[in-house]
Parts: C-alpha cells; sequence; structure tokens
C-alpha cells in the first residue's frame, strides 16, 4: 500500500476513534449540564467516528486516498459517497446545535437551506466531494461564528477551547476542499491531519470537564 494511503488510513482511523470518544464523553457531560451544544456535539461526533470508520476502511481496502479514487469498484466508491454523506449531516447537527445555543431556541432560516444544500446529489464522485467539503466548510464556518457569538456572551472555558477546536477543523476543511480541486494527494494528508488535531483538541476538553466538572 502507498505510504499516503497508509498514512490516510491511519489518521482517519483515530480520528474516528477519537471522535467516537468525544461523543460519548460530550454526551456524560451534557446529562451534567443540559447544553445544546454538547449534545449537538455527541450526536454529530458519534456520525463522523462513524463516517470516518467507512473512510478508514475504504483507503485501507482500495489502497489509494479519496483524491486518487478514479475508477475503483463499485463497493469503495459506495463507501466514499456514504463517509461524505455522514461527514455533512454530522455538522448539520452540530451547526443546528450552535444555532439553537446562540439564538436560544428562535427558529432561524439557515437549517432547513443547509439541508437542501446536503440533499443536493452529484453525478460522479469528483463533484459529490467538492459538493460536500464545500458545504461542510460552510457549516463549520457557520459554527465558528456561532462560537464567536456565544464567546462574546460568555466568556467561558468551554466556549474558548471548543471554539478553537472548530477553528482547526474549519481550517482542515479549508485544506481538504483545496486538495480535492487540484488533486493534491499531500494537501489532503494535511487537512486530514489538521482536523485529527482539532478532534483531539475537542476530546481532551471533554474528558477534562467530565473528570472534574464544566466551566
Amino acid at each position: 500500500m502507498p505510504t499516503g494511503a497508509v498514512i490516510t488510513f491511519s489518521l482517519n482511523f483515530l480520528s474516528a476513534v477519537v471522535a467516537l470518544l468525544t461523543s460519548y464523553y460530550s454526551y456524560k457531560v451534557n446529562r451534567l449540564v443540559s447544553n445544546p451544544v454538547l449534545g449537538a456535539i455527541s450526536i454529530g461526533f458519534m456520525l463522523l467516528g462513524i463516517g470516518l470508520a467507512v473512510e478508514a476502511g475504504t483507503s485501507l481496502l482500495s489502497g489509494v486516498t479519496l483524491v486518487e479514487i478514479v475508477a475503483e469498484r463499485l463497493l469503495v466508491l459506495l463507501a466514499s459517497y456514504t463517509y461524505l454523506t455522514i461527514q455533512m449531516i454530522a455538522y448539520l447537527v452540530i451547526a443546528v446545535g450552535y444555532a439553537r445555543a446562540a439564538y436560544a431556541g428562535r427558529p432561524t432560516s439557515f437549517a432547513p437551506a443547509a439541508v437542501a444544500a446536503a440533499g443536493t446529489v452529484a453525478l460522479n464522485l469528483f463533484r459529490y466531494s467538492l459538493l460536500s467539503y464545500f458545504v461542510a466548510l460552510i457549516l463549520l464556518a457557520f459554527v465558528v461564528f456561532q462560537g464567536l457569538l456565544l464567546r462574546s456572551r460568555d466568556k467561558n472555558r468551554f466556549s474558548a477551547i471548543v471554539l478553537l477546536a472548530f477553528v482547526l477543523v474549519l481550517a482542515a476543511h479549508v485544506v481538504l476542499l483545496f486538495s480535492v480541486i487540484v488533486l493534491g494527494t499531500d494537501l489532503f494528508l494535511i487537512g486530514t491531519l489538521v482536523q485529527f488535531l482539532g478532534f483531539l483538541s475537542l476530546l481532551v476538553f471533554v474528558v477534562r470537564s467530565e473528570v472534574i466538572g464544566p466551566g
């Protein structure tokens, strides 16, 4: 297996584990504080963990990264579509959670628009990859913006560290989107690494919050 595929598999597998652990500990902390953001993170990162596990299996079975797939077997293509779709849904869930927290339950027109965007299906993997990473980028930008609003209202440790984690994930998706546009394997690996660091920083925070308490 090429080195790029090995690194991608390792990072995606570790990111899947981190995402699922983040989901678990967010759920536990949310039971104590009943925070809509933590609830959304718990659901969203559970979906991300499943999606990343699918993507890790794709790179392991095919021996190539997502940006190198051109004419692989139907199973590999289906797995790639599944991962990209789950990723969009996961970030949509997190974005809606942030919207609920920022607007205190008031209705917002963003969620239906995001659902419509996420429901758009492209004709091939390249176009669908562009669509999914672009939608994820928009959703993450929305999450970061809402995080800044929450941070301006309540300058606590939770809002600061969670905001930093999502800024890292947003930066990762900027790189990932560009890597799909130029089909750059090195850029894809960099984006995957930055995404892993964002996931890991959030996991460290929620585990620490579960042990010593939120706040």
